[in-house]
Formats: C-alpha cells, structure tokens, sequence
C-alpha cells in the first residue's frame, strides 16, 4: 500500500469518526467538568485570565469556548454557576453541541497522529490499521465526544513522540521547530503530559542510544538542536499562558497537591481517598474491548525485538499511572492507547495465517462499539456484567443521563419527582416537573431518581447511610435511565 492511499484511507476513517462522535452531543447532559472547562477558556478569551481554574492548561478550553466568545457576560458566584449561565443562555443541547465541536479536533488529530506514528515505525498498512483500531475504543469516543481536556492529550502525546523520533533519526532545524511545537503543545493540553512524556521520551533515549553506539558515534550537534527544541516549546508554552509561567507553575503545584491529598475513589464497591495502585490496569481490562486487549498484548510480543520502544511506552505510561492517586477514570490513561494501537495492527501485519482470527476479533471490536453508540462513556467489556460493582465516577456516571431523565419525566408526564443524582447541571432548567433535592436521612415516596455514583457515595460514607438507602432501593423494581440512573416509584 502506498501512503497516498493509505493517508485516502484514514482520512475516511476521520471523517466517519467525527460525525459518529457529533451525533452524541444532543443526547448527555454535561459531565461534571464540562462548564469549568467552558467558563475558564472563556475568561482566556474574553478577559485574558488564567486564573479561573489552575488545574488544566488552556489549549483545549479555547476551543471549547470559541463559540460563546460574544455571548453575554455569565453571572454566578462562582465558576460553575458562571459556566451553568452560559450553557443555558439560549437553547440548552445546542449550547451543548456548540461547546463539545472544538473537541472534534482534537478526536481528529489524536486518530491522524496515532496514524502518522505508526507509519513512521511500521508501515503506511499500519497506520492505517492503527487508526481504524484507535477510532473504534470506545473511551477514544467517549472523552472525544465531550469538552474535556483527556482527548487533547491522548492526540498530542503521539504527536511529540513521533516527532522526537524524527528529530533524533535525522537532525534538522525543521525538526527541531516541528519538536518544540509538538512538545508545547503537550504541555499546553494537560498536565498529565508532564509525566507520561518524559517517561515514554526515556525509553527513546534509551534505545537510541544504544542503536547509534551500534551504528556510529552520537554527534554532539545534535545537542544543539535538542536544546533549540526545548526552547521553541518553552517560548510557545510561555505565550500560550499569557506570556508568563505563573499559571502553570501555580496549575502544576495544584495538581501535585491534588495528588498528595487524594481523591474520592471508587473500586469493587469500595472508596479510598488514598486509591489503588492496581486501579489503572483493573480500569484498562474492564474498559477496553476485548479482541482489541488480545491483539495488543500480541503485537507488544511480537514488537519486543523490532520496535521495542512501542510495547515500552505503554508500559511506561501503565507504569507511571500506577503511581497516582487520583484514580477517577480510564480517561486519565487515554495515552496509552497510541501505542497499544500500533501493536494490535502490527500483530495483525505479522500474522498473516491467522488473518480469519485478525478479522474475527476486528469484527468484534467494531460490532461492540457500534452496539454501546451513543453510550460510549459508559461501556464496559464483557467481564463486567455489573458495571456499577467495579468502576464509578467518569467510568460509569459522570452526571451525563439526567437530561435523559428530564425528557423521560417529560414523556411519560410524571407529576413530581424527587431526585438524588450525581451531576452539575441546573436541575431548575433541564425541564423535570415539580422536584425536590432528597436530603440525607429522609423519607422519600413516590417518583425517586437516583444515580450510580449517588448510590456508591451513599452507601460507602457510614454504615448508617448505607442503611438509609438500602431501605430506599434495596430488592426494588426501578426502570433504567441511560446507563447510570434508577428510576423508582416507592408507593
């Protein structure tokens, strides 16, 4: 295959993937970062600060703001209510639409340099292997699908790999600019970049060095166009934060914080603040399809020994997540399906008498994908019957079904309602009928929502409130609401 045709092919890929991901926007409700990724790009645009959340860096909350840059000036005490303002400031879903389109790009870029990536190792019929693998997961599609900063990531990490490994196999000038724009742009779409980049550069280092000492001496004017790259990414990463490094120093000591104290965690039914150092490989088998796990595994075998640096940087990346203790989400491991990507087209290229197994699996991921549409967020592989029993919070619910909830309530003309649901929209302007917030302890009749991640907060704070709502729910019938709320009728 020529790469003109294969560029024709995942250029196809791209576009069958956008409009696959841009038919989500209308059905969720947002997700419970949503509005702060919203209101703080929109302070950058509008107001040229970047101290209305220090946790993400910019480059991804622009875009998401782009749309709502002359829309009026949100009133609220605090980020979220100004978010909520903007959001419902005309028609609710197309506000929606409007805030997740800027993160199609990125969706778009992560499958192209995922593509690109694996050309440069492998082969064009792998590239366009990879990004067909890579478009198919359904947490690409989920956090592609929302105006989160986990997509951008996923795409630029790639990007500045590949371009390091083409900096260091023929040193340039161009490729040192094209290096420095890679790396700032990493830095500038999430934090996380900071860790899993060095990692993953290390084992290039690594294995670069010990192939030139094999082929000739390193140079050192090579050297010189290492440190010109690193100094194109500090120029550009200094500009992106409004020409200052205050933001990001302040962002990147927020979320070492963030760290140290520990997060509310979610695994087989318990909570920890301090986490699990097993979460991040429980969360990639049970959130990532299956034949795609199989295929992977084999193509880091069989990579081990011509392009080791693949199977590497995906343990690197496994590796280092291991270390956290923030562990919310599958979503904060979306790097590491660049290069287990290229491993699962790599093994399908090396197997070609296996090729009916290659198809069967393929089929596979592709049929299951396409049965989860438009609940990607939500998806688990067959080894979790009960999602709810093994992974919460953005892996199962995240606040997206109570606008699926609203327009339920709506269409079966349900009178009144009273609601316990894990999310950050207006509840007063999705459209419920008369409804009441259920206060801890009480006694609740009629219509009653609850979600998954209300139910696990719940039952998991005190042996007492665990009592309190197995009295609500326990044994009882309850219609399902998208993929993460119950709904009850308790008369």
């Amino acid at each position: 295959m020529t790469p003109r045709r294969a560029w024709i092919g995942i250029a196809i890929i791209v576009v069958l993937t956008v409009v696959r991901v841009a038919a989500t926007h209308r059905v969720f409700s947002q997700t419970m970062d949503e509005q702060v990724h919203l209101i703080a790009g929109y302070d950058i645009l509008k107001h040229h600060s970047w101290t209305t959340d220090h946790h993400h860096p910019p480059l991804a909350r622009v875009f998401f703001a782009l749309p709502f840059v002359n829309a009026p000036e949100p009133v609220g005490a605090d980020r979220g209510l100004r978010g909520n303002a903007l959001l419902f400031n005309g028609r609710y879903t197309s506000n929606l639409a409007r805030m997740r389109l800027g993160n199609l790009l990125f969706l778009a870029l992560g499958i192209i340099f995922v593509a690109r990536w694996a050309m440069h190792l492998l082969s064009p019929e792998a590239g366009l292997l990879s990004a067909a693998l890579f478009a198919m997961l359904p947490p690409v599609l989920a956090n592609g699908g929302l105006a989160t900063t986990d997509m951008v990531v996923a795409a630029m990490l790639p990007f500045a790999l590949d371009e390091a490994t083409r900096l260091a196999e023929l040193p340039s000038w161009r490729r040192a600019v094209m290096t420095g724009i890679a790396l700032a742009a990493g830095v500038l779409s999430k934090y996380s970049f900071v860790v899993f980049f060095p990692v993953s550069a290390f084992v290039l280092v690594v294995l670069w060095i010990l192939r030139r000492r094999k082929v000739s001496p390193i140079r050192p004017i090579f050297l010189i166009w290492a440190i010109a790259a690193l100094i194109i990414a500090a120029a550009l990463v200094w500009a992106g934060f409004g020409f200052s490094f205050e933001p990001m120093i302040r962002g990147l000591a927020e979320v070492r914080n963030h760290n140290a104290t520990g997060h509310r965690n979610f695994l087989f039914g318990q909570m920890s603040w301090d986490g699990w150092w097993y979460y991040f490989p429980v969360a990639l088998f049970f959130k990532t399809p299956i034949p795609f796990l199989l295929l992977a595994l084999t193509g880091c075998v069989l990579l081990a020994r011509r392009r080791p640096e693949v199977p590497l940087i995906a343990a690197a990346i496994l590796g280092v997540s291991m270390t956290s203790d923030i562990n919310i989400g599958i979503r904060h491991l979306l790097p590491i399906y660049a290069p287990l990507a290229i491993a699962a087209a790599a093994a399908i290229l090396a197997l070609p008498r296996l090729r009916i197994v290659s198809a069967a699996l393929v089929a596979w991921l592709f049929i299951s994908g396409v049965a989860a549409h438009p609940d990607y967020l939500p998806w688990f592989n067959v080894f979790a019957p009960h999602p709810e029993t093994v992974l919460n919070d953005s892996n199962l619910d995240w606040g997206q079904d109570v606008l699926r909830l609203a327009r339920y309530t709506q269409r079966e003309r349900i009178p009144e309602i009273s609601l316990l649901v894990f999310a950050s929209a207006d509840l007063d302007r999705l459209g419920f009928p008369p409804h009441k917030p259920v206060r801890k302890m009480e006694k609740v009749h009629g219509w009653f929502a609850t979600s998954e991640m209300e139910i696990a907060l719940e039952e998991s704070i005190s042996p007492r409130m665990k009592s309190w709502m197995d009295g609500l729910i326990a044994g009882k019938p309850y219609t399902r609401i998208g993929k993460s709320i119950r709904l009850y009728h308790l008369d």
